[in-house]
């Protein structure tokens, strides 16, 4: 995650969270978000109040909705791929915004989002 050992004891150890620039390296890493849970208080933080959770509100492509949702489910990188019946190395790319889902999945993706997929035409670059 290129920190320090002291750094990364420090997080282990609840001495202090992460600073928000290293949220997107430990969410890859971990293949889920732990700092989705904001009953957790904010006694060892080190950032602005709110300032992690509200890059939750921001998704605006395709892959930060498919992280989103996958965050908001608590569910792995594997789980989810499993559900949407694709490779970890896909839904990775999908996430990252570095390859798009082919046309015949796009339904199954909308009702994963939580959109019916007949109501309305699913465009993954727009977010209303």
């Amino acid at each position: 995650m290129d920190v320090s050992d002291r750094t990364l004891s420090v997080w282990e150890c609840d001495r202090t969270y992460p600073a928000w620039e290293y949220w997107p390296r430990i969410v890859s890493y971990l293949g889920y978000d732990p700092f989705t849970d904001p009953s957790l208080g904010r006694p060892k933080g080190n950032e602005t109040h709110g300032v992690a959770f509200s890059l939750l509100a921001l998704a605006v492509t395709l892959g930060q909705m498919l992280a989103k949702r996958r965050l908001e489910m608590r569910k792995t990188r594997l789980q989810c791929a499993k559900e949407l019946k694709v490779s970890i190395k896909t839904l990775a790319d999908w996430e990252r915004d570095r390859r798009s889902p082919s046309e015949a999945l796009k339904p199954h993706i909308a009702l994963f989002l939580g959109y019916d997929p007949f109501a309305t035409v699913f465009n993954p670059n727009v977010v209303s």
